[in-house]
């Protein structure tokens, strides 16, 4: 009955929006997810809002450090972001980097927020094609929500040529939200960041995902990939997230299956069978 309620209160919050449905997530993790659908221009708009009973230490690829209420990933269909792309007129004042932040702006305000109580990434990916991974090994709990897309924006960092300012919209994207109980301090957030993207290129390289614009060569990830790291406030604390301690191991191992299910959802990618 209680979930029942807070789910009928976000839908009298966020009236123009629909709420499309619950993500399950441990206990441990001491946060509610949903998936929020709504629509711009009649294409389809889609935002993962992750929700904190208190404020959470984050560290965002976009946002920097976030004192945050709210983790949330949006999509949006590629013709909206295509729409706005060419809208466009200087790399200061860019509608899609307007748009999104305006979405961070409307979503703050139906849930009583402000837009820098909300840490935020975007994607063309679409959000049914979600992947989520827990891995756990006591004390410790890891949850890798992963969208990706690499059909029209893979790269391979230190090869392909990078050639705007402010970098491009979000055409193809990895987007990786990591959520532990672990209290990490923000050394330890920074090195997540690492595993991550490690676990991410290993996921690529398995899957044999090329890049888009040096055919004959591997891909590493995308050129708008992003991360939100958020510290728990539970569980024991952690100084270190690398591949040598269990806490990296947990993030590596449920970062990687998280963006190899995403790609194959999203693009049909498949590890090669032994």
């Amino acid at each position: 009955m209680k979930k029942l309620i807070v789910s009928i209160m976000t839908l009298l919050l966020i009236p123009a929006m629909v709420l499309a449905g619950d993500i399950p997530l441990t206990r441990d993790l001491n946060a509610t997810a949903s998936v929020i659908k709504s629509e711009r221009d009649s294409l389809w708009e889609k935002t993962l809002i992750v929700r904190f009973p208190e404020r959470r230490r984050t560290l965002s690829t976009t946002d920097g450090f976030v004192e945050a209420m709210v983790a949330m990933n949006h999509a949006a269909d590629p013709l909206l972001w295509e729409k706005l792309s060419k809208e466009c007129t200087t790399a200061d004042s860019c509608s899609g980097k307007e748009y999104v932040m305006q979405v961070q702006a409307r979503i703050a305000k139906d849930l009583g927020l402000k837009s820098t109580d909300l840490a935020q990434m975007s994607t063309a990916a679409d959000m049914d094609n979600l992947a989520v991974v827990t891995k756990e090994y006591k004390p410790f709990v890891v949850t890798a929500l992963v969208t990706a897309g690499a059909k029209t924006n893979a790269i391979r960092t230190g090869v392909d040529e990078g050639k705007n300012i402010e970098g491009e919209e979000p055409h193809g994207t990895v987007n990786i939200m990591i959520l532990t109980n672990a209290r990490l301090t923000d050394g330890a957030m920074a090195r997540a960041i690492v595993t991550v993207t490690e676990a991410k290129t290993a996921a690529f390289e398995d899957l044999k995902v090329p890049s888009t614009y040096t055919k004959t060569v591997q891909a590493t990830g995308t050129g708008t990939d992003s991360v939100i790291v958020v510290s728990g406030t539970i569980g024991p604390k952690a100084t270190y997230t690398g591949g040598h301690s269990r806490l990296g191991e947990l993030i590596g191992k449920a970062v990687y299956e998280a963006v190899v299910e995403a790609l194959g959802k999203q693009n049909g990618f498949k590890k090669a069978e032994k």
